[in-house]
């Protein structure tokens, strides 16, 4: 049997880590079966009751004991429906065009049993895999693909890092800490108080209830005629748009030439190039201006979200402070981290249309990222989503005329995808793969390449210290470790990514 921490907290961790591993390798033949779940719950129970023998004193009434045991097996056999529902909905998950679903499920079971197993030590570890074995037999046979997937674990638990992740951990000198804050923005940071400080959460409260702003709110009609016209006007803001992009790429054409670092550009102005915004924010500025960031992300059609979290922020009120006061008003930003269509109402429409519109009203307030559901493709003369599923262009694709998602098409193509804002990276995902970070990363203009940009749009975050080549090249939405974050974060002279 496993043994446990004496914290409860990380006891009950550890139990639910248990779960979900064995959980994971159920779901591996395709097919979680009676039998299999019966000796998971059953297992559960086992773990309870040496757990409950470990903490309770010696004496213990059995009646204390069996209740304390009752309680406590009910609510990890709630945990593990949890889990196992969990589980079951990464099959809906958001996957990349070419990807198969079960091809995502997998690597995100592989991904999170190897976290799980690095979280336990090497006794506990022999333990669990002992455990593993009892489970791939329960129903009487051992499928292959849960051979191979335990395999497949070992493989990678047995993988060492490169030897420029070697020199990231030996120069580490502080941990990271991945942060969500309010399930909008994400953030991983090093623990360095100069660097940025994470605030307890506040609840904002909207001065006024609408602005003039807003004024042009419209739902699309019904009516073909209608229809064709919002069709037009909102073809017509997204030329607008890309020829912002395009104004501000030609002032800025070439200045990430050859550069390595965030820290050569103090003192410079802002700009863009190529699809990198650079906002140097260093010591050697010449003003000391103060900055606010209202930083979005993941509005998915949801334009009540963007539209308070506007309003609760006072943007307008405080862009017209700035530029009333340069020298004693904050400089207000809104960064959008993407991902502004699918899955809710108001995509084009709602979300989409009002960023454009805040974008051209405000250029220099605004910076718009793009998301990995801002992305489409040709094939046959017809536009598809890359994304699956692509809730916005699948509900409109018949009513919409075909030059308004070749023009969709075009603005998600001339998107900016990375915002150096002084040390702090912000981009709609996370780094790029350790192998193309070797190959191809040779200074910041690097983020302009086009393979480099699509997999900042994809990447996740792991708990684990580092994430092997052969788990990162599985899928799209692939994984990187907390240390090969930090050597990242190294290399370009940033300490945080949102």
């Amino acid at each position: 049997m496993l043994t446990f921490s004496e914290n409860p907290e990380s006891a009950e961790q550890q139990m639910r880590a248990i779960i979900f591993y064995l959980t994971a390798f159920a779901y591996i033949d395709g097919d979680f079966d009676l039998s299999e779940k019966i000796f998971i719950k059953h297992y559960i129970s086992r773990l309870v009751e040496k757990r409950a023998d470990d903490a309770l004193p010696d004496g213990t009434e059995v009646e204390v004991r069996n209740d304390v045991i009752r309680r406590f097996v009910t609510h990890f056999h709630e945990v593990f429906d949890e889990i196992d529902a969990d589980i079951r909905m990464l099959f809906d998950e958001v996957v990349a065009e070419d990807e198969k679903v079960e091809q995502f499920v997998y690597a995100k079971l592989k991904l999170r049993s190897y976290e799980i197993f690095q979280s336990f030590d090497r006794h506990s570890q022999r333990q669990l895999l002992a455990t593993v074995e009892e489970l791939i037999n329960a129903d009487g046979s051992v499928h292959p693909a849960e051979a191979q997937f335990r395999d497949e674990i070992l493989e990678l638990l047995e993988s060492k890092p490169d030897p420029s992740i070697s020199a990231a951990i030996s120069a580490a000198t502080v941990p990271v800490a991945a942060t969500p804050i309010a399930e909008v923005v994400a953030g991983i940071a090093s623990n360095d108080p100069k660097d940025i400080e994470i605030a307890d959460s506040v609840t904002l409260r909207s001065r006024e209830s609408n602005h003039p702003f807003f004024s042009s709110e419209e739902h699309y009609s019904a009516d073909p005629i209608r229809l064709r016209r919002q069709a037009a006007a909102d073809h017509e803001l997204i030329l607008r748009c890309m020829d912002e992009f395009n104004r501000q790429r030609e002032a800025g054409k070439g200045k990430l030439a050859k550069k390595k670092t965030v820290d050569e550009f103090n003192g410079q102005a802002p700009f863009l190039d190529g699809h990198t915004y650079v906002h140097p924010v260093g010591s050697n500025q010449k003003s000391n201006q103060k900055y606010e960031l209202l930083v979005l992300g993941d509005l998915h059609g949801c334009y009540s979200c963007l539209k308070a979290a506007l309003m609760q922020a006072d943007f307008f009120a405080k862009v017209e402070a700035f530029r009333l006061d340069p020298i004693h008003q904050p400089n207000i930003k809104v960064v959008l981290l993407g991902d502004y269509i699918d899955r809710g109402k108001f995509s084009y429409n709602g979300v989409l249309r009002t960023v454009l519109q805040l974008f051209l009203s405000a250029p220099e307030h605004v910076y718009v990222l793009r998301g990995n559901h801002e992305y489409y493709l040709e094939y046959n003369g017809r536009i598809y989503g890359g994304v699956r599923p692509a809730e916005a262009i699948n509900t409109l694709i018949h009513h919409m005329p075909q030059e308004m998602f070749e023009a969709y098409m075009m603005l998600f193509e001339s998107m900016p995808n990375v915002l150096l804002f002084g040390k702090i990276m912000f981009v709609h995902a996370g780094i790029p793969r350790d192998k193309d970070i070797r190959d191809k990363f040779v200074g910041l203009s690097s983020f302009n390449d086009s393979d480099l940009r699509f997999q900042m749009l994809w990447s996740d975050p792991s708990s684990a210290d580092y994430i092997p080549d052969e788990l990162q090249a599985q899928n799209a939405r692939f994984p990187f470790g907390q240390l090969q974050f930090e050597r990242f974060m190294q290399i370009i002279g940033c300490t945080t990514l949102i």
